[in-house]
């Protein structure tokens, strides 16, 4: 419904500038259905949130006489006393009065509002109107044809200034309206019945110009434009031509617009001060219209009623919401959106363009990647906002504790270097609160020790510490210990074998069986004999002299008819059944379980058995034991499983975002630890929370990196759609520095290397499979390394395998068997450097008894897991263009491996050599001494476009060079060319630099088959001048080729942009 608020009152309308109240000052010319003549100054508030729906009075005092023009003006007084303004009321007998609508309304005397009564004109005042930028001026005009200007700095006491009296062609008789300009100050128009509108300078006291219209048509009302300090509207309210004219004082020959649509006389004006293009109109004719100014169209109208409306106003307070008085005795309040749209719109399209108090002064919105986008209007010079807007783009953080841990963390593992990641486990179990995570950390920092320490520092930590003369052999004792039973040293003491002489059987016929069958040979049934006599020690010593089998036989019918539980451990360790002690021992006991499988399980059976371990605890709901085991085993689906379970509640005090930052670092450690490459699908809405998160605070290149952890064929829609939003939201990368190894990319070094190998810098980035040759300065071994010897277990020297394409590099780089530690990749040294003293491999002595010695010397890092065995280094000659050879070094053909994921694995060796699990290793040769290299020659410049070799490249690729070269030249030439300001120059050596990289890919065949399959369909698309489905693809290739593409994509995406804006001839 329109019409919202009114009152029964035939009344001229003031409405207050800055208070929600409205005057209204009996209509002259007009009575009431009580036809009383005394006239009166009401005040009405507009209380909008009360659902009656009429105006509520506050005030009311009578007027001397009833008015022709009501005007509310500001406070001008800089006074207390006057914060509502002032009304000013012109009246019929040519006098007006002031108000002061503040005391009005406080006080119930109505003989002290009134505060100034001004006498100067002749004839009925139909021009008021206070200044809208002085507010203590107030001009009036009158039926004399003079304009007064008023000072009501101090009202009571008010002054004018001469009064303005046109002369000549700009002579006005009857002032109709007057109106002041809403951007300069001391400019006002007026105009009058003999169709003459004059503008004055006050500064000039004169006037500036003055225009009338051919005809001169009675004036009845003028506006001033308020955006356009040049343009106003004067109507008129002759019926016979009822006319609305835009001029502009500019070019006052003609008007620049006439609006057509009262078909009777204008006889009130006001134009929207929240929008210059409505403006309302009432005329005789019962219609008041909204016009569309730009347009010229009807915009809006209002319900017409039985008579016209004589009075309209905008409300300043409330954009859209106006004021209508009407001669049917009514004022009412309308909303103009609920007023009935043009005729042309009522079945057609929606207006297209809002009106300007739809939009918000300010604004604020959140962005994608942690981003505050605010807006506000831009304040001109003068302080007042001059309708442009300023932009703000905020970094936003609400985490500030994740975002500080995440960038301390990564500073911590970006190196990988093994004592960093010790300290920062020991950092991390010394802050943990709760117990779980002490010792989760505890064990996490283990997997981490130096060779040589990790499995004493394990054992140790389970609670089992090795005697410190035993550390470099620890089962040296249980070796001499059962080769003590062996017969081969048949020298006893004098004084043992006194007593053993005396103590003799009591039975002589069993001591002549056992001698007879000795002394046949039959040392089957001397056993046999034995064991019926229960004399087990003399048994197993006979069985010992016979042969293998027998003693085998022998000592396992002994081990499985004895039940102490020490025995149980020995006879798992000689029938090599770890698995049945797992499953058989009390799980209270899981402690001693995991330092048995330390000490002895093999490679190939850790994980295994570990696993077997962790889930009977789990079964058994031990939760920390089953984590721990679990993190032995490397099972980091099961373990982050087992830590996931805590984001699900608060607890301890911590949020959801600590918990999960919590998991994550635990996470990453024990992948670095494992080796792990990729994580698998059930983690990947764990990382997708986490990345999400990282995203929402700005860190988008971790966020990004934490995301290639996953592979692409686990990516769901919705990570596909996040990498892809990280990735468009992300700067383009710099060029990378050249340098003499640019070529050199193999990261293929131990996990665990030599102390000087670097780790790779990002540990998330992925390296490039290659075989590379690298410079080395020695080859060191382990100091204690002693491999023994065991034909029964397939030991001996492993025949190499010859070198193969390594598969996809691991992410986290594992230990490499029987390989050389690589040179450092960084700050490579052209000085010769001498090599270290070599130490070779001692195999040890083969013992006598079987299914012993396998225990021997066991070796956390190099028999608690099973990796898949990679190639043996081959020596190759030294070629002349290699760099940083110094004396006595070797070349070697360093191949990347190809491992399984992998559990925990400590360090067999600071040297870089790991040793097998089984097996051992022949002795490499003393390094052959070559003469000292010169140094390289400084590097090629990288190729660019015109300078890439495209010789090899394949014929089906062709296309892609043919199509991306045009498209470097057209894009070039649109950007300038050789013309090109040095911006533009720089982006075409870009571009070309860019796509030489892609050109020697391509010639070199280093290109996968998905990014070259997608290049060709992208050329096609441009060779069809589909720039759309161009960028589609480019955008496809940021999503699942990004690694392999990066370097020149951005520009690729650059060069379709400039080639899809610019029309080429």
């Amino acid at each position: 419904m329109a019409c919202i608020k009114g009152v029964s009152r035939s009344a001229s309308v003031a409405l207050a500038p800055d208070a929600p109240y409205l005057a209204a000052g009996t209509m002259a010319g007009a009575v009431d259905l009580s036809f009383s003549s005394s006239a009166n100054l009401e005040i009405f508030k507009l209380d909008f949130q009360s659902d009656d729906p009429e105006l509520p009075i506050v005030a009311e005092c009578p007027s001397s006489d009833r008015f022709n023009r009501l005007s509310w003006g500001k406070n001008g007084s800089a006074s207390e006393g006057f914060a509502l303004g002032l009304v000013a009321g012109g009246l019929v007998d040519g006098n007006i009065d002031i108000w002061n609508p503040l005391t009005l309304i406080r006080s119930e005397s109505n003989e002290s509002s009134l505060v100034g009564h001004l006498v100067r004109h002749k004839g009925p005042v139909r021009g008021l109107e206070f200044n809208v930028i002085a507010p203590n001026l107030l001009a009036s005009g009158a039926e004399d044809g003079e304009i007064c200007i008023w000072d009501l700095a101090n009202p009571s006491e008010p002054t004018h200034f001469p009064p303005l009296k046109s002369t000549g062609s700009a002579s006005q008789g009857e002032i109709s309206f007057l109106s002041w300009n809403s951007k300069v100050q001391h400019i006002l128009a007026s105009t009058s019945y003999n169709g003459t509108t004059v503008v004055w300078d006050l500064k000039k006291q004169k006037p500036v110009i003055s225009f009338a219209d051919s005809v001169r048509r009675r004036c009845s009302v003028l506006q001033w434009n308020p955006d356009v300090a040049t343009q106003l509207v004067v109507a008129s309210d002759e019926d016979g031509s009822p006319s609305l004219r835009l001029w502009d004082m500019r070019n006052i020959i003609s008007p620049i617009k006439e609006f057509v649509g009262h078909t009777r006389g204008v006889i009130a004006m006001s134009w929207c001060p929240n929008d210059s293009s409505y403006m309302l109109t009432c005329g005789k004719d019962s219609r008041t219209i909204c016009w569309d100014m730009i347009s010229g169209e009807i915009a809006y109208e209002l319900p017409a009623g039985t008579n016209w409306n004589f009075d309209v106003h905008w409300y300043p307070k409330i954009p859209g919401v106006i004021s209508a008085s009407s001669f049917d005795g009514k004022i009412g309040i309308y909303n103009i959106k609920g007023c009935r749209q043009s005729e042309e719109n009522d079945f057609g399209a929606a207006p297209l363009r809002a009106p300007k108090w739809y939009k918000r002064p300010a604004g604020v919105s959140f962005g994608f990647g942690g981003k505050l986008v605010s807006y506000n209007p831009k304040a001109s010079a003068a302080g007042s906002p001059s309708g442009a807007s300023e932009v703000y783009v905020h970094n936003l953080v609400t985490e500030h504790g994740l975002v500080s841990r995440s960038s301390e963390f990564e500073t911590a593992i970006q190196n990988g270097e093994r004592s960093l990641l010790r300290v920062l486990c020991d950092k991390k179990s010394q802050e943990s609160e709760s117990e779980e995570e002490r010792e989760t950390w505890g064990f996490l920092k283990v997997m981490f020790e130096d060779d040589g320490t990790a499995r004493t520092k394990l054992l140790s930590h389970l609670g089992f510490n090795v005697p410190s003369e035993a550390k470099d052999t620890v089962n040296d004792d249980l070796s001499q210990e059962v080769n003590a039973l062996g017969l081969e040293d048949t020298t006893v003491d004098n004084n043992v074998q006194d007593d053993v002489e005396a103590e003799e059987s009591g039975d002589p016929s069993f001591d002549d069986s056992v001698q007879h069958a000795l002394v046949v040979g039959d040392y089957k049934g001397a056993v046999m004999q034995c064991i019926s006599a229960n004399k087990w020690a003399d048994a197993l010593v006979i069985a010992h002299v016979g042969n293998a089998s027998l003693w085998e036989s022998t000592r396992n019918q002994y081990l499985k008819m004895i039940r102490s539980p020490y025995l149980k451990i020995v006879s798992a360790m000689v029938s090599n059944d770890l698995l049945s002690l797992v499953n058989t021992r009390p799980l209270k006991f899981w402690k001693e379980t995991l330092a048995l499988l330390c000490s002895f399980a093999q490679r190939d059976e850790w994980t295994m058995l570990c696993d077997t371990l962790a889930s009977k605890l789990m079964g058994a709901g031990n939760t920390l034991a089953a984590t721990l085991c679990y993190i032995c085993a490397g099972n980091i689906d099961k373990t982050v499983e087992i830590w996931s379970r805590s984001l699900s509640n608060e607890h301890e005090g911590k949020s959801y975002v600590d918990l999960l930052q919590d998991l994550m670092e635990k996470t990453i450690v024990l992948a670095l630890a494992t080796g792990q490459k990729r994580f698998s699908a059930s983690l990947c809405k764990l990382v997708e929370k986490y990345a999400e998160i990282l995203a929402s605070q700005g860190l988008l290149t971790t966020a990004m990196e934490y995301l290639k952890l996953l592979g692409s064929e686990e990516l769901s829609p919705e990570l596909t759609i996040l990498k892809d939003r990280i990735a468009l939201s992300t700067e383009p990368e710099k060029d990378f520095k050249t340098t003499a190894f640019e070529t050199s990319q193999s990261h293929s070094g131990s996990f665990y290397g030599a102390d000087h190998s670097n780790y790779n810098r990002n540990y998330y980035q992925e390296s490039v499979p290659t075989q590379v040759q690298h410079g080395v300065s020695g080859i060191q071994y382990p100091d204690s390394y002693q491999q023994p010897f065991d034909p029964r277990y397939g030991s001996g020297y492993v025949a190499p395998t010859p070198p193969q394409q390594p598969q996809q590099p691991n992410l986290f780089v594992p230990p490499q068997t029987n390989q050389v530690a690589q040179a450092p990749q960084q700050n490579f040294s052209n000085t010769a450097v001498a090599p270290p003293p070599l130490r070779t491999f001692d195999p040890q002595t083969p013992p006598v008894l079987r299914n012993v010695e396998r225990y021997q010397q066991p070796t956390l890092g190099s028999q608690l897991y099973n990796t898949t065995t990679n190639p043996p280094y081959q020596p190759t000659p030294p070629a002349s263009s290699q760099v940083g050879l110094g004396h006595g070094q070797n070349l070697s053909q360093v191949v990347a491996p190809t491992p399984n994921p992998m559990g925990f694995m400590p360090v067999s060796g600071s040297g870089g050599v790991q040793r097998p699990g089984v097996g051992s290793i022949q002795p490499p040769s003393p390094p052959q001494v070559q003469p000292v290299q010169p140094a390289a020659a400084p590097p090629a410049p990288p190729p660019t476009l015109q300078t890439a070799d495209t010789s090899k490249v394949p014929g089906h690729q062709k296309p892609i060079v043919t199509t991306l070269t045009r498209l470097f030249n057209e894009t070039s030439e649109a950007l300038g060319g050789s013309r090109a300001n040095p911006a533009k120059r720089r982006e075409i050596e870009d571009n070309s630099k860019r796509l030489g990289g892609l050109f020697s890919k391509l010639n070199s065949g280093d290109i996968s088959k998905n990014a070259s399959d997608k290049l060709l369909q992208l050329c096609q698309a441009l060779d069809n001048g589909d720039f759309g489905t161009a960028l589609q693809i480019q955008v496809l290739l940021t999503t699942t080729e990004w690694d392999e593409c990066q370097s020149w994509l951005g520009s690729l995406k650059r060069m379709i942009k400039t080639r899809q804006s610019v029309r080429l001839s």
